[in-house]
């Protein structure tokens, strides 16, 4: 299984030598039917898995290099679907999931013209990553380029409006990572590009992709060039300040306030690694993020990795939250059910995590975490409630806080 498989990149200095990919685009309309996917896959995996036995890092190389050669000819709905059958194939390859959709995304080139198009043949499948790659994509080739506003929000602005908003989260999202490519990693400049955009929660959305992106590069510096991951775009120069180990608090400790919490959801990126993957040492940390509101985002950021950690599995997620403080192992839940049920179809596996769970607190905030992505999937109200139904009063009650569609007074990290 691959160490580290969220955070790898392949340096691309040719993009700032391609002055014509701000003109150039995939096509739109696909030339290849979904229903391919499962000859590609067989195809791919005959030719692929003679690498494993040099690394996995040759292997996945292999499989990247195949499926993004399907996306950039503007199939990338088989592009995905060819993703799903290998990863069913070889279960082995199912935390390299996210990065190989980034890369999928990544091959793609596209314009504000074709953009919202082309995301729109991407899903929520594999943490997303497709949209995040194209974004990434579209932000890197044009470095160098002043970006106006209409450029800023042309891929994002044609899925507003639609019953399924997490789309429109996601691309938010990925254009916080566009911006990091364009900015050279540069947390301060890409924060502001953030803020050009209309809506608190457009921003805020733009925020974690830029906190997420800039682990990413912490990583890279870290672990050095390799293609494990096939994340394909800039790595970020050595002179720039990602990761300071005497300050595991650092970068959220280092800007304004207004993004702390974002960067704080995203900052057990950072202090895993560095505290070996030990979840005690790591709540220490967060014990000491400041206020209370950003020692529960960091808790939050805790569950997040724990689930990842265990491969989505409940044992491994609960062995790991429960080495956290008293005060973070509710928190701690409540992230492990947002990464569970990241997307819509897969509320089904968050919500079943938190049957699973004894009646108190840490069942509580997790509901409460299930409903935290029950809004950001669903914009009305009767949506929230009927993805919130299920058979326990209280369970009910926690997710509709988390929804929006009740409040109370406790202070709740929303994204």
């Amino acid at each position: 299984m691959a160490r580290r498989s969220d955070a790898q990149h392949e340096n691309h200095p040719a993009m700032r030598d391609m002055p014509v990919d701000t003109l150039a685009t995939a096509p739109t309309t696909p030339s290849r039917s979904v229903a391919d996917s499962g000859a590609v896959a067989d195809s791919l995996l005959m030719v692929c898995k003679p690498h494993v036995n040099h690394s996995i890092d040759a292997y996945s190389t292999c499989l990247g290099d195949g499926i993004a050669s399907l996306s950039s000819a503007g199939n990338i709905a088989l592009a995905m679907g060819t993703l799903d059958r290998i990863v069913h194939n070889d279960p082995s390859l199912v935390l390299l999931g996210h990065p190989l959709a980034h890369a999928l995304g990544y091959a793609v080139r596209s314009t504000p013209a074709t953009a919202t198009r082309l995301l729109s043949q991407c899903d929520e499948r594999y943490q997303s990553g497709c949209y995040h790659g194209i974004l990434q994509r579209y932000f890197d080739a044009r470095i160098g380029i002043p970006i106006t506003r209409s450029v800023l929000v042309a891929p994002c602005d044609g899925l507003r409006g639609t019953r399924e908003q997490f789309r429109l989260y996601d691309c938010l999202h990925g254009t916080g990572h566009g911006l990091m490519m364009y900015h050279a990693y540069d947390v301060n400049a890409s924060l502001r590009d953030c803020d050009r955009l209309a809506a608190d929660w457009d921003q805020r959305s733009c925020y974690s992709g830029v906190f997420m992106e800039h682990n990413m590069g912490a990583h890279m510096q870290a672990g050095g060039n390799e293609m494990l991951g096939m994340h394909r775009h800039s790595m970020p120069s050595a002179s720039v300040v990602l990761f300071k180990p005497n300050d595991l608090q650092y970068p959220c400790n280092a800007i304004p306030d207004r993004y702390r919490r974002e960067c704080y959801e995203l900052q057990a990126d950072l202090i895993l690694p560095a505290v070996q993957q030990d979840y005690r040492r790591a709540s220490a940390v967060c014990d000491a993020a400041g206020t209370p509101e950003l020692v529960r985002a960091c808790y939050v950021g805790l569950g997040r990795n724990a689930s990842g950690a265990s491969a989505f599995q409940y044992a491994g997620i609960r062995k790991r939250c429960d080495q956290a403080s008293p005060t973070g192992v509710p928190f701690c839940y409540q992230g492990a059910v947002r990464h569970l049920a990241y997307a819509p179809g897969e509320l089904p596996r968050g919500t079943a995590f938190c049957r699973s769970l004894p009646d108190g607190a840490s069942r509580s905030s997790c509901w409460d975490g299930v409903g935290l992505q029950v809004g950001n999937f669903f914009s009305d109200s009767s949506s929230r409630q009927r993805a919130c139904n299920t058979d326990v009063a209280v369970d009910v009650a926690a997710c509709l806080e988390g929804a929006g569609v009740t409040q109370s007074q406790r202070v709740r990290n929303r994204q």
